[in-house]
C-alpha cells in the first residue's frame, strides 16, 4: 500500500509541508542532522501510531508548539494522526480509529536502519518483534489472538504480583494457553518458511556462510507449556511475574550449531541482519496484495559497497515503495528504476529536486 502524498504540520522540527512521492522509488539527501530521519519517522509515525526513535509519540511535537498533525494519502485511503501532550487521535477516511492496529494494517512498513543490526545479538524480544511483524501482515487471525494472550497475561502477572486470589491462576492460565498455542504454531511455521528463503536466494549476501534458523520455545523442552506454568507456580507466585510462555520464545540463529554472535564478525553479522530483514519482506511480500513501504535510513555508513549493491538489488525486484536516505547526491549502486523523486533536506526545510 503506498502512499502518495504527506501533509505534516508542527512534526520534529521540520517545516510544515506537503509532499507527492513516487509509488516505487524515493531517495532523500542531506547533510547529518538535517532532517533526513525525521522524515522517515513522520511517515513511519503516519503508518504505525509511534515512533522508530521514541517511546513516547509527544516528543515528537515541534518544540514549543501544542501537538503535531499528518496527514496522508495512500492507494485507496486516507489517513490523519494528531498527537497533542495528552491525547492521541487517529482517523482513516474521516473516520475515528478504535484500535492502532486498524491503521496498522492498512499500510505495511518497516525500517532498516543502524538499530536493526541488534537482531543478531540483541535481546529475544526484537527477533519475536521481527516474526510478529511478518505474522501480522500475513495472517489475519493473529492480532487478535496476539491480544487475548497479552490480556490473559496482563491478568495472570497481576495476580502474582498480588498474591490475592490465587484461585483464579487455572483459569487465566488456561486462556493464556489456549491463545499460545496458535501463535506458538504460526512462529514456528513461519520460521520455517523464513529458512527456506533464505536458504534459497541469499547465498550471494551472505557469502556462503551457513546460516540456520530454529524456533526454541519459551518452557522446557519435552514438557507441554501447561505442564511448566504448573511445575514453576510457586516460584511465579515469590518473583511476580509469568517466567514460562510464548513470551520467552527465541529465534534462534546458529552458524555450524554455534549462536552466529559469537562466531561472525560485525560485517558478517550485519548481512545476516539484512538476508532475514529481505526474507521477511519477500514473505510479506508474496502473500499479500498490496504493497509494503521500506524506510531505508543511511545504511551507507553501515555496509561496504558490495553489499548495499546487494541490497538495493534484491530489493528492486520487490514490490515495494522505498524511501532512501543518505548524505550522497547519487542514486544507490543496485538500484533498478526508470522513475523516482529525490528530496533534499536541509536545517527542516524539505525540497523536491527537480531535474532538466
Amino acid at each position: 500500500m503506498a502512499i502518495r502524498q504527506l501533509s505534516l504540520t508542527d512534526f520534529r522540527y521540520l517545516k510544515s509541508t506537503t509532499l507527492d512521492f513516487d509509488h516505487r522509488l524515493n531517495l532523500v539527501n542531506g547533510d547529518n542532522g538535517s532532517g533526513k530521519t525525521s522524515l522517515l519517522e513522520a511517515i513511519f509515525a503516519l503508518c504505525q501510531a509511534q515512533s522508530f526513535r521514541t517511546h513516547q509519540l509527544r516528543q515528537c511535537i515541534k518544540h514549543g508548539h501544542k501537538g503535531f498533525l499528518l496527514f496522508g494519502r495512500f492507494d485507496d485511503f486516507k489517513a490523519g494522526l494528531s498527537r497533542t501532550a495528552d491525547h492521541l487521535e487517529i482517523r482513516i477516511d474521516g473516520e475515528t480509529a478504535k484500535r492502532r492496529s486498524d491503521l496498522v494494517r492498512k499500510a505495511p512498513i518497516n525500517i532498516v536502519n543502524a538499530d536493526s543490526f541488534v537482531l543478531v545479538d540483541g535481546a529475544p524480544a526484537r527477533r519475536r518483534a521481527f516474526l510478529d511483524w511478518c505474522l501480522f501482515h500475513v495472517e489475519h487471525s493473529y492480532a487478535e489472538r496476539w491480544r487475548e494472550f497479552q490480556h490473559a497475561l496482563k491478568q495472570r502477572n497481576q495476580l502474582l504480583k498480588s498474591r490475592r486470589d490465587l484461585r483464579l491462576l487455572d483459569y487465566w492460565d488456561t486462556h493464556l494457553i489456549e491463545s499460545s498455542a496458535d501463535l506458538f504454531r504460526l512462529r514456528r511455521e513461519y520460521t520455517g518458511k523464513l529458512r527456506d528463503i533464505i536458504g534459497g536466494e541469499y547465498g550471494e549476501l551472505l557469502q556462503g556462510l551457513p546460516l540456520e534458523l530454529d524456533y526454541r520455545q519459551g518452557w522446557l523442552r519435552g514438557e507441554t507449556l501447561e505442564q511448566s506454568l504448573r511445575r514453576c507456580r510457586d516460584r511465579d507466585i515469590q518473583s511476580g511475574f509469568t517466567s514460562v510462555g510464548i513470551h520467552r520464545d527465541d529465534l534462534e540463529l546458529t552458524s555450524e550449531g554455534r549462536p552466529v554472535g559469537e562466531v561472525l564478525s560485525r560485517g558478517q553479522g550485519k548481512r545476516v541482519c539484512l538476508a532475514l530483514f529481505l526474507a521477511a519482506l519477500e514473505l510479506v511480500d508474496r502473500c499479500r496484495d498490496s504493497r509494503v513501504i521500506l524506510l531505508i535510513d543511511d545504511l551507507h555508513s553501515e555496509l561496504d559497497g558490495g553489499a548495499l549493491k546487494q541490497v538495493y538489488h534484491q530489493l528492486s525486484s520487490m514490490d515495494l515503495q522505498l524511501f532512501i536516505s543518505n548524505i550522497d547526491g547519487a542514486i544507490p549502486g543496485g538500484i533498478v528504476a526508470k522513475d523516482f523523486k529525490w528530496f533534499h533536506v536541509e536545517h527542516g526545510i524539505i525540497r523536491p529536486r527537480i531535474f532538466s
